[in-house]
């Protein structure tokens, strides 16, 4: 039994949302190709609590500490990705400035699974001007979720 125990523990899982209140989550998913789990909080009345930031956002590969973590109060919206011909598609960015750095989730609601989310990314940026203006494909990386794993609060994902 205790083999099996440890097994359990070994083995790679998708973490889950961990956001601190009075934060909560605004976008979480696992990225299963560096066995890695990125997180991105938010504050919904940022008012209730003046002597916070906005939001922050967290990478973390498997148990280890956070490899990266920040607070933020400047959150960006981006559609650039959306195709605006395809009749059930809606893809939409959010980003967390850091200096000039951008680290964005992307996500494809699809209205053919009722407007549930389909896909999403981790993207980072080099500079807000990539993330905010039309060019696509000019992220410095690009990581994919595990679809299983995506959480999040479609409330909070607008302007």
């Amino acid at each position: 039994m205790k083999r099996l125990v440890a097994l359990f523990i070994l083995l790679p899982m998708p973490a889950m949302a961990n956001c601190i209140p009075p934060w909560q989550t605004h976008f979480s998913c696992y990225i299963p190709e560096r066995n890695a789990h990125a997180e991105f909080c938010r504050i919904a009345d940022t008012n209730a609590h003046p002597s916070k930031k906005e939001g922050y956002y967290s990478y973390v590969v498997g148990a280890e500490p956070a490899e990266l973590y920040f607070e933020t109060d400047t959150i960006g919206f981006s559609v650039k990705d959306t195709n605006i011909d395809h009749p059930t598609d809606l893809t939409m960015s959010m980003g967390y400035m850091r200096d000039d750095w951008v680290y964005a989730f992307v996500v494809t609601e699809d209205e053919r699974i009722g407007g549930d989310i389909r896909d999403a990314e981790v993207r980072v940026y080099s500079s807000s001007e990539d993330f905010f203006n039309d060019e696509k494909d000019v992220e410095q990386a690009r990581l994919y979720c595990e679809s299983g794993s995506i959480i999040a609060n479609q409330d909070l994902i607008a302007p």
